[in-house]
């Protein structure tokens, strides 16, 4: 604990002193303490991608078919199905390398430069050459790249928010701390690796690199949090262990009739029973389901959202409780002026000008300025002062050069003042700055439009009144004053000053925020701040955010840190959905709240950009980072990248989560009914005793190319905005929910028709080839027209405007060709097809209309029901 030693002790124990290592001390505390670079979990390695893939059900399921039918000698099907394992692999572990890709892009960063004392010599080295002993120095603008005990400073603040989730700067300090329970936001004598300078100058010590530093420890923790299974996932894995029990009971059930009822032959036994699993089992549903995902992915990339795993887009749909950081996600993450006065007058009602004695205080008494690459160098609270003069037409450089600062009294905490002294003319003017109730115990005077006279009693209450409606609104509240003197160091120059006015303060909330936190409500979406800033801030955000219920006082919706350290994890389970603020959080409140929350059944999003952040990202259902402000701990954490910081951006990409799972489930629908009605005309002719109307490479031909040529093109259907006026999906609800009915219509009626083309055939033309083929042209080309009936469950065919998916309608076009062709072209007797023509056709023609007939049908009761 270097927070707790005197610098000559920690000179003793690192082996250091102010002049700096040498080359071989260098050499030893490398080896001894490590580099400076931060260790993250590799990427998973390509043959462990693969073997991940190849895990999955129904893909373990195709390759014990490809098995059995290898040992029967039907070399076909084995051909056949061992391509679409093929197929759906490489599109899974593209698209997982290809997001690894994405993700290491954005973590590449121009190499830090650190200016180090090494053999008495100050050097400029790369920041990942850093070792534990090295003297630093640092100024404003700085990011520390290590973690630092301070040995001298000068107005030195810092931004810690990426670490602790305070917004305001940290004013830090040389003096030793007693108390070893100190919180790490408290270690005035520290600067911490990932945080910067936004103020001053300070002289270090490094006293911890790489994984050593606090940044490292939380990397640390990510990679012990267990990786769960999105919902997506585990609906499909639910679907595929059904399928596969019922694909096995209906094999069995053919194997045992046909060798103890039909005595058919073993050989011919096995042939059908595996036709009829592999009908039963939807072998292009991975591929389909990676496919729809992967179109999504990259439609979500143009709307600046980075999925980093496919089943997490689908999961974004289920989200119920959105967990949300303040500061540059809810707000702007820039500290603006928002109200001021002059003298006793009322807020906002004096015009200010260049020439206003106010913004002259606000430019001159003020260290914050603009870099030539127009990077804001300063405290945020002195850059909205800035920002406020520039929209006057003040450039900060020229207005300061033209009335030079000749001396300076640095704010300090006993003081709570700051002021800069100003050679105008033969005077010396002093603008003060601070606190309201320090600034008018050493006001005499008043000024404002009217001149300079003495301050009154009822005048200081007016001020303190105007004070108190900005803290009522929790902007951050600065008193401006001046006084005049012969001497530039008058010891009395903040003494018997005159009050100039004041301004309010506040980060701002963003109107998109506004908007998509409406628009998550509407759609039965909480959405919680968690924040390290103080209770009243966070609250007057959250209520023009109209985040929280504004008939509750703030008592009622927000909990602070410390009201959290006080329960225990079961109480904090009971009461986790009723607050909307959660204010000075520590990163484990932020870890304990999600697990809470997940604790009540809500699938929980949590967004981000610190380092504090990363176990809650890995911890929530769907973890969010920015791609702007998000540090490379707290993407590598989550699951989703924003790379617009904006919270607009989140609730997007749920109203895609959400049509992307209905085209899934239209999908599926479409698949398994398609299966099922195979299964139904093969298991009819199976018990009637009658050969199998399809043959298992006919099977495996709408299997693969029809359905995956017809169900792809649903995910480019136009999105329902509807769906963001429903209530999330329970997370207990299966995929197949309500859909039950609408595929035994269309599996009853394909199935009966493609029998029925095959019995009619043999019956009417004797020929067993003949009635093959119209039972397999009913099968491949129905679906091509039940699938626009599908698109839109609560709408006519002739209304749903199909035209509007122009990828289906090609998709359509092209399957029926290649059906046609099937039968018409040299490749019929590859698949033991024949011509169709005369009363073969008309079947053929009435079964392939008739299921989409009976399914409007079944949609029009349905709607008047």
């Amino acid at each position: 604990m270097w927070f707790l030693k005197s610098i000559s002790e920690i000179f003793n124990e690192i082996n250091s002193s102010l002049k700096g290592l040498t080359q071989e001390q260098v050499i030893k505390q490398k080896e001894k303490y490590g580099s400076n670079i931060l260790q993250k979990k590799e990427n998973d390695s390509l043959i462990k991608i693969i073997l991940n893939n190849l895990k999955e059900p129904l893909t373990l399921i195709l390759i014990g078919v490809i098995v059995i039918c290898f040992f029967i000698q039907e070399y076909k099907e084995v051909i056949i199905i061992a391509l679409i394992v093929i197929i759906n692999i490489i599109i899974s572990t593209s698209q997982e390398i290809k997001s690894q890709k994405a993700l290491d892009a954005l973590e590449k960063m121009t190499s830090l430069k650190s200016t180090v004392i090494r053999n008495n010599k100050t050097i400029e080295i790369d920041s990942s050459d850093l070792v534990v002993g090295d003297i630093i120095l640092l100024e404003a603008g700085n990011f520390i790249p290590a973690d630092i005990r301070i040995i001298e400073y000068a107005k030195l603040n810092v931004d810690e928010s990426a670490l602790t989730g305070e917004s305001l700067p940290v004013e830090k300090n040389d003096e030793v701390i007693e108390d070893e329970k100190t919180s790490l936001g408290d270690r005035f004598n520290m600067l911490y690796s990932s945080t910067f300078i936004t103020n001053g100058r300070a002289k270090g010590i490094v006293v911890a690199v790489g994984n050593d530093t606090e940044i490292g420890k939380i990397a640390t923790m990510l990679n012990e949090t267990e990786k769960k299974m999105t919902p997506l996932q585990e609906r499909l894995a639910k679907l595929s262990m059904y399928v596969s029990i019922l694909a096995f009971i209906v094999a069995a059930i053919i194997l045992l009739l046909n060798i103890f009822i039909t005595k058919m032959d073993i050989i011919q036994s096995f042939i059908n029973a595996i036709t009829l699993a592999v009908a039963v089992i939807p072998e292009s549903l991975p591929v389909i389901v990676s496919i729809i995902l992967a179109i999504s992915v990259s439609k979500m990339a143009e709307h600046n959202a980075i999925i980093k795993k496919l089943p997490a887009v689908e999961s974004l749909g289920t989200v119920n409780i959105i967990c949300t950081d303040k500061t540059g996600t809810l707000t702007l993450n820039k500290m603006s002026v928002t109200d001021y006065f002059i003298g006793d007058h009322e807020l906002n009602d004096t015009p200010l000008n260049i020439n206003s004695r106010l913004i002259q205080a606000m430019m001159l008494c003020n260290d914050s300025f603009t870099d030539v690459k127009g990077n804001a160098i300063g405290d945020p609270t002195e850059l909205a002062l800035t920002y406020f003069g520039n929209n006057y037409g003040i450039d900060e450089h020229e207005y300061r050069n033209e009335i030079p600062r000749v001396t300076e009294y640095p704010f300090d905490s006993n003081r709570k003042m700051m002021t800069t002294v100003h050679h105008i003319e033969d005077k010396y003017i002093a603008y003060t700055k601070g606190a309201i109730d320090q600034i008018l115990n050493q006001t005499l005077f008043i000024e404002d439009e009217l001149g300079r006279r003495e301050i009154t009693k009822e005048e200081k209450e007016i001020i303190l009144n105007n004070s108190k409606k900005m803290s009522m609104q929790a902007l951050r509240v600065l008193a401006f004053a001046y006084s005049i003197s012969d001497n530039e160091n008058d010891l009395a120059i903040e003494e018997g000053l005159t009050f100039i006015g004041a301004v309010g303060m506040i980060d701002p909330e963003k109107d998109s925020a506004r908007v998509a936190i409406a628009k998550a409500k509407a759609a039965g979406i909480k959405t919680i701040m968690i924040t390290g800033d103080h209770p009243t801030t966070a609250y007057a955000i959250a209520r023009k955010l109209n985040l929280v219920d504004l008939k509750n006082d703030e008592v009622h919706e927000v909990i602070t840190g410390k009201q959290l350290d006080a329960m225990s994890d079961e109480e904090l389970t009971a009461k986790a959905n009723n607050y909307a603020v959660y204010s000075r959080v520590s990163p484990e409140h932020k870890v304990r709240i999600v697990k809470a929350l997940q604790a009540k059944g809500n699938i929980v999003s949590m967004t981000g950009d610190g380092v504090n952040d990363a176990p809650s990202l890995q911890t929530a259902h769907i973890g969010v980072s920015m791609g702007i402000t998000g540090t490379d701990v707290a993407k590598q954490a989550s699951s989703m990248i924003l790379m617009d910081d904006d919270f607009s951006t989140i609730v997007y990409a749920v109203e895609e989560g959400r049509n992307i799972y209905n085209k899934i489930k239209r999908a599926v629908q479409f698949v398994l009914a398609t299966n099922f009605a195979e299964v139904l005309a093969i298991f009819t002719a199976v018990i009637l005793g009658l050969n199998i109307p399809l043959g298992a490479i006919h099977v495996l031909w709408v299997n693969l190319i029809v359905e995956s040529l017809i169900a792809i093109p649903i995910s480019m259907d136009v999105n329902d905005p509807k769906v963001m006026n429903e209530k999330p999906r329970p997370k207990s609800e299966g995929i197949l929910n309500k859909l039950g009915i609408p595929i035994a219509v269309i599996s009853l009626v394909g199935g009966l028709c493609v029998f029925g083309g095959y019995y009619l055939t043999t019956t009417l033309e004797n020929n067993h080839q003949l009635a093959t083929s119209v039972a397999f042209m009913i099968m491949a080309t129905a679906p091509m027209l039940y699938v626009l009936a599908m698109r839109t469950p609560h709408k006519n065919i002739f209304i749903s405007k199909p035209w509007e998916n122009k990828a289906l309608l090609t998709a359509i076009l092209i399957g029926t060709l290649l059906n046609i062709a099937l039968i018409y072209s040299p490749l019929n007797d590859f698949f033991s097809l024949y011509p169709l023509t005369g009363l073969a056709l008309l079947i053929t023609i009435l079964g392939i209309i008739i299921p989409t007939i009976a399914y409007e049908l079944y949609k029009l009761i349905n709607r008047y029901r």
